[in-house]
C-alpha cells in the first residue's frame, strides 16, 4: 500500500507486482509502483510504502527508482518508521519506485574480507615497463644507473640526438608513489593528464607523483662528477594513500555486487576524493582522520553520486571504523615493505690520460709537441732565430683530470746549442713533473710554460 502526499498534484498509483533484485546480494522488500504523473513535480512529494512484513533489524533501506523497466535503477535515502511497518522517502519527480534492502552485516564483512584481500592479494600492478631510445649511447661519457633489485619501479635512461639524458620512472604499484628527486627535474609526468590531479598539486609540494602504471620522465643531465637520485620512500601520506586506494577498491567491489558498479572506475573515485580539503587534510594523519576526512557519509555521497546511498552505512558503522583502526599497522608492514626503491644516476668526473696532454703546445720562441703515444719533443730558441736546446722525454703516470692534470716526464735526449742559463741542463734519465692548468702546460726542466691556441692568441705564454 501506497499513501502519496503531492501538493497540487491528483496522483495515480499502479502496483507492478514483485521486482527482481539487481543481484542476490539485494532485496526488494516491497512490490513495485508507477506513480503517476510521470516525470517532475511542482514541489516536492511524500511517498509512503506500508509493508505486509516489518523490515528486518539490520538491513539498510533505500528507494529504489527508475523512470521505465529499460532504464539503470537510481537510488533516494528512506526513513524507516519505528515499528519498521513503513517506510518514507521524498520525490522531485514520479516513475518506478521500490524499496531495496541489503544485510548491512554481511555488507560489513564483505567488505574487510575484500579489504584484507587488497592487503594480501598482491601489490603489483600489470604496468609496461618504459622505453628509451639510445640506452647504450646514454650510459656513455661517463654515466652509469644503479637501482634496488625489486619490482616497485620500472625504469630506463635514455638519450635524444642531441645527447641530453632522460630518465623514465614507472610505477609498478597499485597506489600511488611519492618520489623524491634530488638531482632531476620533472620533464614530463601522465598524472597531469587527469589521475590524481589534485593531489599532484597539493600533497606533493617537492616530490613526484607516481600513479600506479603511471610514468614519470626526469631530466638526468649531469655534471662531470655528479650524481641524482629517485627515491621512493614510505611515509605516513604514502601509508594513507596506500589505505585509501585499498579502502576504494573494495567499496567498489562492493557496488558490483549489488549491481551498481558498472562504469565506475577506482582511479576516477580515488582522484575525486583527493579534490575534497578534508580528505587532503586527512592525509598522514591516521586511521580516524582518513575515515572522517575521506569516508564519511558525505564524502561517499559527493564523490560516488546517488549510488553511495549502498555505500555509506557501511563506511559510517562502528565495525568498520574498529577494523580500519585495527589494520592500519598492517597498511605500514605492507607499505613500508614495498613502497621504498632508490635509482641512482651518476657522471663519473674525467680523468686525466697521456692523450689529455696531447698536441701542438706553444711559447714565445718555442714549441712543445707530445703525442698520444707519451712521446714529447721540445725545442727552445732565444729571440727569433736562435736555438737553445732540445730535447725528448716520454710522459708517464698522468693523473687529475682533462682541466687540471700532472704527469711524470723521464727526458730521452738532449741536445744543447747555446745553453747559458744559471741552472744545470737537463740530462737523459731526468725525471720532474710537468703540469696542465686550464690550457698552459708547464714543463719545469728547460722551457717554461706552453700554450694552447686559445691561451696563446690571448698573449699568456709570452717571452
Amino acid at each position: 500500500m501506497v499513501e502519496v502526499v503531492a501538493p497540487g498534484v491528483e496522483v495515480t498509483t499502479r502496483d507492478l507486482g514483485a521486482a527482481t533484485a539487481p543481484t542476490p546480494q539485494v532485496h526488494f522488500l516491497s512490490n513495485l509502483y508507477e506513480l503517476n504523473p510521470s516525470g517532475p513535480l511542482p514541489s516536492p512529494a511524500t511517498a509512503t510504502i506500508r509493508l505486509q512484513n516489518p523490515v528486518p533489524d539490520g538491513d539498510v533501506v533505500v528507494v529504489a527508482r527508475r523512470p521505465t523497466s529499460t532504464d539503470e535503477w537510481e537510488y533516494l535515502p528512506a526513513t524507516i518508521a519505528q515499528d519498521r511497518a513503513s517506510v518514507s522517502f521524498t520525490t522531485d519527480h514520479f516513475s518506478e519506485f521500490g524499496l531495496l534492502g541489503f544485510d548491512l552485516g554481511k555488507a560489513i564483512d564483505a567488505f574487510k574480507r575484500d579489504f584484507i584481500d587488497g592487503l594480501t592479494g598482491g601489490l603489483t600492478q600489470t604496468a609496461d615497463k618504459p622505453t628509451c631510445d639510445n640506452e647504450q649511447r646514454a650510459r656513455g661519457d661517463g654515466y652509469s644507473v644503479t637501482s634496488y633489485s625489486k619490482d616497485t619501479l620500472f625504469w630506463c635512461l635514455g638519450a635524444d640526438n642531441a645527447g641530453h639524458r632522460i630518465l623514465k620512472v614507472t610505477n609498478n604499484r597499485r597506489y600511488p608513489l611519492l618520489a623524491s628527486h634530488r638531482g632531476m627535474d620533472v620533464i614530463d609526468n601522465d598524472i597531469d593528464r587527469g589521475q590524481l590531479s589534485s593531489l599532484s598539486r597539493v600533497i606533493a609540494g617537492d616530490k613526484a607523483v607516481i600513479a600506479p602504471s603511471g610514468t614519470v620522465t626526469f631530466n638526468a643531465d649531469l655534471s662531470p662528477g655528479t650524481s641524482a637520485r629517485i627515491t621512493t620512500e614510505a611515509d605516513a601520506i604514502g601509508q594513507s594513500l596506500y589505505a585509501l586506494q585499498t579502502g576504494v577498491t573494495a567499496l567498489l567491489q562492493i557496488l558490483t555486487r549489488f549491481g551498481a558498479g558498472s562504469g565506475i572506475k577506482a582511479v576516477d573515485i580515488f582522484n575525486k576524493m583527493l579534490q575534497g580539503k578534508s580528505c587532503l587534510d586527512a592525509l598522514g594523519k591516521g586511521s580516524g582522520a582518513m575515515i572522517s576526512g575521506c569516508l564519511d557519509a558525505k564524502q561517499i555521497m559527493d564523490v560516488f553520486g546517488y549510488k553511495g546511498l549502498l555505500l555509506a552505512p557501511i563506511m559510517v558503522a562502528c565495525p568498520i571504523i574498529a577494523f580500519f583502526n585495527s589494520q592500519w599497522n598492517a597498511f605500514a608492514d605492507q607499505f613500508n615493505g614495498n613502497s621504498i626503491y632508490r635509482i641512482e644516476v651518476a657522471r663519473a668526473k674525467p680523468v686525466a690520460s697521456l692523450a689529455t696532454f696531447a698536441g701542438k703546445w706553444m711559447g714565445h720562441s718555442r714549441l712543445l709537441t707530445i703525442t698520444a703515444d707519451r712521446k714529447a719533443t721540445e725545442h727552445v730558441g732565444s729571440g727569433c732565430c736562435n736555438p737553445v736546446i732540445d730535447l725528448t722525454f716520454t710522459l708517464s703516470n698522468p693523473q687529475g683530470n682533462p682541466g687540471t692534470a700532472t704527469a711524470t716526464i723521464t727526458v730521452t735526449s738532449v741536445q744543447l746549442h747555446d745553453w747559458s742559463w744559471r741552472e744545470a741542463p737537463p740530462k737523459v734519465g731526468q725525471t720532474a713533473t710537468i703540469k696542465l692548468a686550464d690550457g698552459v702546460i708547464t714543463e719545469p726542466l728547460a722551457g717554461g710554460t706552453y700554450c694552447d691556441h686559445v691561451k696563446q692568441l690571448a698573449g699568456v705564454c709570452g717571452a
